[in-house]
């Protein structure tokens, strides 16, 4: 059954577009929109009781906070203390509950597939894979939409046993072929793109062993996006599920078309100490 979870709202609605945030040493909490913008709502965390980070969630002393499309800090009344694996928008905690995050915000409890959450061994973005059978090769493939719904799903062709990187809204096989997953939670393969082999993974986007970086759009399109002016790709140093920081503090965001932007902000974010992944 499908659990909905009520949450406390921590912030009157505004007129902003999110899904993920960044923590600065000093605790300053920041949230970015799904149009790539960044917020300072005034918002506060204790960077080492912050356990547990996902894209648009995270757990500060067990207390499990979710990041709506606008930028909105939600805080729930969820423990959580251990987890299985996460993702961007779902966790399964070590009670092999899954938890779904929609784009909303608002959190969901799965706890009838425990037995098939308990066999959970790869976890990306929006996906994860379980192995059924101990004693059989096979690997089913699970997708987290954007509504906090979940499914087994085939892809003709695809293998999910052959899949070596995971990455957020994507994976690359073992033969080089990057997947996409839309935000709707379909799969889409990519084999007309050539791509190196991932070398650094963020959520909607990710950086290949030729220094290449190629964005996803909520849609599942894989894109060489138009680069801003002042990034250098060998210069990124940290990585989030829709930004990424260079050596200098400079940060660049990925919308959820998938096109590039340089963002500024009041605060030095060569400080920044959680990130959303």
């Amino acid at each position: 059954m499908k659990k909905y979870l009520i949450a406390s709202l921590m912030l009157a609605s505004l007129n902003a577009f999110s899904q993920s945030y960044l923590i600065l040493s000093n605790g300053v909490t920041l949230t970015t929109d799904r149009a790539g913008f960044i917020y300072d709502f005034g918002h506060f965390n204790v960077p080492y009781k912050v356990k547990i980070n996902g894209g648009n969630f995270l757990v500060t002393s067990k207390k499990l906070s979710t990041i709506d499309k606008n930028g909105l800090l939600f805080e729930k009344d969820i423990e959580v203390e251990e987890i299985k694996g996460k993702g961007l928008n779902y966790f399964i905690r070590d009670d092999n509950r899954l938890f779904t995050i929609d784009e909303n915000g608002f959190v969901y409890e799965y706890e009838e597939d425990i037995k098939v959450f308990k066999k959970a061994l790869g976890f990306g973005g929006n996906y994860f894979t379980v192995k059924p059978e101990n004693k059989k090769m096979n690997v089913d493939l699970y997708t987290v939409n954007n509504t906090g719904n979940y499914f087994k799903l085939k892809v003709d062709g695809l293998n999910p046993a052959d899949i070596t990187s995971h990455g957020g809204s994507y994976f690359q096989t073992k033969e080089g072929i990057i997947y996409t997953v839309s935000k709707a939670g379909f799969v889409f393969p990519k084999a007309e793109i050539k791509t190196g082999e991932i070398k650094k993974a963020g959520g909607n986007f990710f950086i290949d062993a030729n220094n290449f970086l190629y964005t996803i759009s909520e849609e599942g399109l894989l894109i060489l996006p138009i680069l801003p002016a002042n990034i250098v790709v060998a210069d990124i140093v940290k990585i989030g599920a829709n930004y990424m920081l260079d050596s200098s503090g400079r940060i660049f965001v990925v919308d959820q078309n998938g096109e590039m932007f340089e963002r500024t902000v009041t605060h030095n974010l060569s400080s920044a100490k959680i990130l959303s992944l």
